[in-house]
């Protein structure tokens, strides 16, 4: 078949095996060679979960740590662009949520009206001790500034806050009797009797002194009430009380060097730090009352640094289960109460106000007068833009904005953008 065997010597011949023995008197050798290729392996795990883990460059929404206690940051939405002005977004995020973590932790106790904290005197501290001449932190003695200035009483009404805000936790209309002043005369009566005391300068006044030092001062009066009906909270600023915090977490974030972001409150307060031409937009909703339930009927588009406020008078989704309650017949029971009567009030269903010279606390007591009254009066909504608010509210499917108001986009069919 013309196939010959191959010879031997055409066969390949593997080269002597060299063996080396290995000294089992020196067994160290062998242990830190193993240590190291453990430590590079370990080393290249680490590496590559942090590579894995690791935040990237864009937006995400900042959190705070509860792991050195409860924090108010469950109320808010702090959204930033991580990496924006080129440092590394891995340390930006971790640098974040250290000073989110610590500011949200001091604002949720410095504003608690029901809990002390060692070493910190709070609203509830300031309650307990009225006459007493207290240290506070920088925080609260501006917001008591700011309330003075102002001449606004809500956060007086610390006694009817106290009772009411037991009405949302009610899962049905039967229980709203013990806190609805609507729905009974007798708390409707108790509630004005202690928004009396509220209101009177004479009986209950925060005062403002040097050296962040202020003294709740109260009535022998007052006092006796507060004992005969066993009220221990003289102060609450209800539902403004995010619109102060808000503006204290927006106000370290930009002295952080921190301003490419946005924080929201889940009850309407927002701080826009970013001063780059991005737009935000702002949604607007109006409350059918036949369906009962919240439509969006347009959207309010802007730049810049801003604060917004959008109120409302109807729950738009589970989070507002903490601020209102709506009757099986579609009226809805809010936090807005005015301090005159205690009642809770709203001139229209939704209301947008916007400015870029005034923080949200401002903001909202300026515009308090206008959405917390029986109907919309002409002559407040001048006066907010006379203080540089601009306003957007809506009203038998009509839109009133100020002349000032900012964009206002995708307007729902059947609503109309005018008015007087």
């Amino acid at each position: 078949m013309g196939r010959t065997a191959r010879s031997s010597r055409d066969l390949p011949h593997p080269k002597p095996v060299q063996k080396i023995q290995l000294s089992e008197d020196a067994p160290t050798y062998r242990l830190i060679a193993a240590g190291l290729l453990l430590l590079l392996g370990a080393g290249a795990l680490a590496y590559a979960l942090l590579r894995l883990l690791a935040p990237e460059a864009g937006w995400k929404a900042i959190q705070a740590s509860a792991a050195g206690g409860p924090t108010c940051a469950e109320e808010f939405v702090f959204l930033y662009e991580l990496g924006a002005d080129g440092r590394s977004a891995g340390a930006e995020d971790r640098a974040l949520s250290a000073k989110y973590t610590e500011v949200c932790r001091k604002a949720f106790q410095l504003f608690h009206t029901n809990e002390s904290f060692e070493g910190m005197v709070n609203l509830r501290e300031i309650s307990r001790r009225p006459n007493e001449i207290l240290e506070v932190d920088r925080v609260l003695w501006r917001a008591f500034a700011a309330v003075q200035e102002h001449g606004d009483r809500t956060v007086y009404l610390g006694p009817v806050y106290a009772r009411y805000g037991d009405l949302f936790y009610c899962t049905d209309d039967a229980q709203l009797t013990d806190f609805d002043p609507y729905l009974s005369e007798e708390v409707r009566q108790e509630y004005a009797e202690a928004a009396a005391y509220a209101m009177d300068p004479r009986h209950v006044e925060v005062e403002v002194l040097e050296d962040s030092r202020i003294c709740l001062r109260v009535s022998e009066e007052y006092l006796d009430y507060a004992q005969r009906e066993g009220i221990d909270r003289f102060l609450d600023f209800g539902w403004m009380k995010n619109a102060f915090i808000v503006d204290y977490l927006a106000q370290t974030m930009m002295e952080e060097g921190f301003t490419h972001g946005c924080i929201t409150s889940y009850d309407g307060f927002s701080r826009c730090l970013d001063d780059r031409t991005l737009g935000y937009s702002l949604n607007l909703y109006d409350y059918e009352r036949s369906a009962g339930q919240p439509v969006q009927v347009g959207t309010v588009e802007y730049q810049g640094p801003m604060s917004l406020i959008s109120f409302r008078a109807f729950p738009v989704d589970v989070s507002d289960g903490q601020r209102s309650y709506q009757l099986r017949d579609g009226e809805v029971r809010t936090s807005y109460l005015d301090p005159r009567d205690g009642l809770c009030k709203n001139a229209v269903a939704s209301m947008v106000c916007c400015s870029d010279s005034l923080s949200c606390a401002e903001m909202a007591m300026a515009a308090a007068p206008v959405f917390i009254a029986e109907a919309i009066d002409e002559g407040s909504l001048a006066g907010l833009e006379d203080k540089d608010v601009q306003y957007l509210y809506c009203q038998d499917k009509m839109l009133h904005a100020s002349e000032g108001m900012l964009a206002v986009t995708g307007i729902r069919q059947g609503y109309v953008l005018g008015g007087p």
